[in-house]
């Protein structure tokens, strides 16, 4: 077992009569934002610590290259377990929050980064983020003890641009 074995939600099991349930980092924050932000909190995280294999990376769902041994897997949450097993991978799905929005504008206000050269890891809302690029939706993951204040910038950064 790993050192971060603890954060794998696959790997928590009930002790008496309580039963374990994940439940997103951005639940409360997220309650009145309506559609212009998403909780990705819930989606499986796994990372790969090593070079990944070409064959494996083709058959994972989303591959996110971090450093050359270094890989994140976004894939759904109940196919993590299998595909952490297949891929030699550590479950990180608790341990890290993820947030959906739209407008580069927004993005702007809220990083330094360069936003034609994402994916890449960088300060977003003054929080260690790794950020992803999809056309203008950008989705963010980071430490879920973060997740209230990343919410809280976000949707005052927000507010300014309306």
């Amino acid at each position: 077992m790993s050192d971060l074995a603890f954060l794998s939600p696959s790997l928590a099991s009930a002790v008496d009569g309580v039963s374990p349930r994940y439940r997103s980092p951005l639940e409360h924050a997220l309650a009145g934002a309506g559609d212009a932000l998403r909780d990705l909190s819930t989606l499986g995280k796994l990372e790969v610590r090593r070079e990944l294999d070409a064959a494996l990376e083709a058959g994972a769902p989303e591959v996110v290259r971090i450093a050359p041994n270094r890989t994140l897997v976004l894939c759904e949450a109940e196919a993590a377990p299998a595909l952490a097993a297949q891929l030699g991978a550590v479950d990180v799905s608790a341990a890290l929050a993820g947030l959906a929005l739209s407008g580069e504008r927004l993005m702007r206000r809220l990083t330094d980064l360069d936003l034609d050269g994402l994916p890449a890891m960088g300060a977003v809302a003054g929080i260690q983020c790794t950020v992803l690029r999809d056309e203008d939706e950008f989705r963010l993951f980071f430490a879920q003890e973060y997740g209230d204040h990343v919410a809280a910038v976000v949707l005052d950064a927000m507010a300014g641009l309306r």
